[in-house]
C-alpha cells in the first residue's frame, strides 16, 4: 500500500474520526483484504510514530466538546495519543502542516475525544475479514512518550511493551502495578537473557478487560511477537490495593507462561511484585464468590 492509497482511505473519515465516521473506513478496509489491512495498520503506526516524536507533548489543545470558556490544557498520556489520531484523521495536508509547525495544534479545536476509533477500525476490519481477533496492540497504543530522565543509550533496546485497555474501568492500583512490573522486567538482565532465546526482536502485550469470555492468542508477524489477551473485568471486584497489585503480577505471569509455551522459550523468571502486593485470603475469595453468586441470581430474576 502506498502513502497515497493510505491517505485516500483516511479521507473516508471526512477529517474526523469518531463513532459516526469510522464505520465507513472499517467497511473500506474490510474490502481491501487481510494483507492490505495489515499494510494500512503499519502505515498508520508510522504516521503516529512521527507525531510521537514531534514536540506535541504538553501542548495546550482544545477539544470541540470543551466548554467555550474552558482554557485548553496540555495533553499527555491517552489524551495526547488521541490528539495524534485526530491529526492523522484530519488528512494528509493537515498532518503535514502540523509536522512542520507543531505549535499550530493550539490554533484550533480538535475532535479527539473519540479519535482512537481510527485504530479500532483496523481491528474491526481485520475481524470481519478473517474471523479472528487482531494480533497485537492496536496501532498507536504501544508508542511510549519520550522520558527526558531516561538515558536511552544506557537503557538498551526496547524489547517489551504493554497496552492495557477495555470497556470497563481498570483500577489505578492494578494499572500502575502492571506497568511497574513490566518496567522492572524490561530492565532486568535475567529477563533480557530469557527473551534472547526468541527469534523475534520484541514482545508486545495487549490485555483487554471486558465482560466477554476470556481468551488468549500469541502470534508473530514481521519479526515481532504479539500476545493478545482478553480478561473478564469481574476479576477486580472486592480487591484492595494490595490485592490488585498481586493480581497484576499473577496476570502477567500467565501471559509470560503462554508466550513461553507458544514460542518454545525457557521457563521465564518470576514476575517482580511491588512491596505492597498481597494475595487475597481464603476469606476474601469466599466473600467474592458469594457476592458473584448473588449478582448472578439477581440477573436471572424476571
Amino acid at each position: 500500500m502506498t502513502e497515497e492509497e493510505f491517505w485516500s482511505l483516511i479521507s473516508a473519515l471526512g477529517g474526523v474520526a469518531n463513532q459516526r465516521t469510522t464505520p465507513a473506513l472499517t467497511e473500506a478496509l474490510a474490502q481491501q483484504g487481510t494483507v492490505r489491512i495489515e499494510e494500512f495498520a503499519d502505515l498508520l503506526a508510522e504516521q503516529l510514530w512521527h507525531l510521537a516524536n514531534e514536540p506535541l507533548s504538553g501542548t495546550p489543545a482544545r477539544d470541540v466538546n470543551d466548554p467555550s470558556d474552558a482554557q485548553p490544557v496540555p495533553l499527555v498520556g491517552d489524551a495526547l495519543i488521541n490528539l495524534h489520531f485526530a491529526v492523522v484523521a484530519a488528512g494528509s495536508s493537515r498532518f503535514q502542516q502540523i509536522r512542520k509547525n507543531p505549535d499550530q495544534v493550539a490554533n484550533c479545536a480538535w475532535n479527539f475525544s473519540e479519535s482512537d476509533r481510527l485504530a479500532e477500525a483496523v481491528s474491526t476490519a481485520y475481524e470481519i475479514t478473517t474471523g479472528q481477533p487482531w494480533l497485537g496492540p492496536l496501532p498507536g497504543f504501544h508508542i511510549h512518550e519520550p522520558d527526558e530522565s531516561t538515558n536511552l543509550m544506557s537503557a538498551g533496546p526496547t524489547w517489551l511493551s504493554l497496552a492495557l485497555h477495555g470497556d470497563i474501568d481498570i483500577p489505578t492500583a492494578y494499572f500502575d502495578a502492571a506497568n511497574s512490573a513490566v518496567d522492572m522486567v524490561h530492565k532486568d538482565p535475567q529477563w533480557s537473557t530469557w527473551w534472547s532465546h526468541s527469534e523475534q526482536r520484541d514482545l508486545n502485550i495487549e490485555i483487554a478487560y471486558t465482560s466477554l469470555a476470556e481468551r488468549s492468542h500469541v502470534a508473530t508477524r514481521k519479526g515481532r511477537a504479539w500476545a493478545s489477551f482478553c480478561k473478564n473485568g469481574s476479576r477486580f471486584r472486592g480487591l484492595n490495593k494490595g490485592g490488585l497489585a498481586h493480581l497484576a503480577a499473577t496476570d502477567l505471569e500467565a501471559v509470560f507462561a503462554r508466550v513461553s509455551t507458544s514460542l518454545n522459550l525457557p521457563t521465564p523468571p518470576q514476575v517482580p511484585r511491588l512491596a505492597h502486593a498481597t494475595p487475597p485470603t481464603r476469606q476474601n475469595d469466599a466473600a467474592r464468590t458469594r457476592l458473584e453468586e448473588l449478582r448472578q441470581r439477581h440477573r436471572r430474576r424476571p
